[in-house]
């Protein structure tokens, strides 16, 4: 027995693992080279004519200005190429600390773009990750050494019919600097297939309302993180972490309500036993006096 497993130990060239590696050309085969892109989201109160209401909120994301080619002077998504000696988790964070000056955040893995002609310098593949900030938090970190600036993130239905074989769906992907000098905007077409795999294919025109364009393909990247949020927002705690430990019901509803992109109606009904009342009370503000809550750490998402 122990003769038969030495032999299954030798390739089709009579070959050890340790001879095999040994003579290995890693120029055997073209590689493509691999990013981190992170998408930093963020809430931020709406401007309310009313003083004394509880703010609206909207969603935001930090982009960086690009300072050198390709795609020079336009904005991106923070990120960079991975070293051959660090995981894609280490790449992750150095790239956020080093372009952002952001650490010791949670981020999330979202999905590899590798479309052949994403990137005009070689094949480039990307792998897209999230993190979610409470922004006052983050704003006292300071940044990091490139130009970075907040936009305001909106994805909207605005077109939707049905032909015989598909469903079409037509979509405005706004991003608006917040002194509101850069304005893009992406028209996004999704179309399902009927069938019980509802393959979904997706494209992006940049509107003529714009005065900028994003760079690369960073539009897809941005619009497939709003959709992560938008599933996961429904079944997950995920919310909270745009918020401060304590909060109260009307802020976190309308951290719900910037995510998803319209009014959730029973809100305090719909998230049950997710949050807790504690005894504290929201002081300091011109609205009046609000319960705190926090996060239910023994809550469980029950389908």
């Amino acid at each position: 027995m122990k003769e038969k497993e030495n032999q299954l130990e030798l390739d089709q060239d009579g070959r050890t693992e340790e001879e095999f590696l040994a003579r290995y050309d890693v120029d055997d085969y073209e590689r493509p080279s691999v990013t981190n892109d992170i998408l930093i989201f963020a809430t931020e109160d709406l401007k309310e004519e009313n003083v004394r209401k509880i703010p609206r909120k909207g969603l935001q994301v930090l982009l960086i200005k690009r300072t050198e080619h390709p795609c020079i002077n336009q904005y991106g998504i923070p990120g960079g190429f991975i070293a051959m000696d660090e995981s894609l988790g280490e790449g992750a964070y150095r790239k956020m600390r080093e372009e952002t000056g952001i650490e010791d955040l949670y981020i999330e893995q979202l999905y590899t773009f590798g479309e052949v002609d994403r990137d005009p310098r070689t094949r480039v593949v990307t792998v897209s990750n999230m993190a979610l900030v409470p922004k006052k938090e983050l704003l006292r970190k300071g940044y990091g050494q490139y130009e970075s600036t907040w936009f305001w993130v909106e994805k909207k239905e605005v077109r939707k019919e049905k032909t015989e074989h598909e469903f079409i769906k037509q979509y405005e992907l706004c991003l608006e600097s917040e002194d509101q000098s850069i304005r893009m905007i992406y028209e996004v077409t999704e179309r399902i297939e009927k069938t019980s795999l509802r393959k979904k294919s997706v494209s992006y025109q940049l509107s003529e309302k714009s005065n900028a364009k994003l760079a690369f393909d960073h539009e897809q990247i941005i619009d497939y993180g709003i959709e992560r949020l938008r599933n996961k927002v429904e079944y997950t705690p995920i919310a909270v972490y745009f918020l401060p430990k304590l909060f109260t019901v009307k802020e976190l509803q309308y951290v719900y309500e910037a995510i998803l992109g319209k009014e959730v109606l029973n809100f305090r009904r719909k998230i049950g036993s997710m949050i807790v009342e504690t005894d504290e009370k929201i002081e300091g503000r011109p609205y009046r006096p609000a319960q705190m809550f926090r996060f239910n750490e023994e809550w469980e998402h029950e389908f």
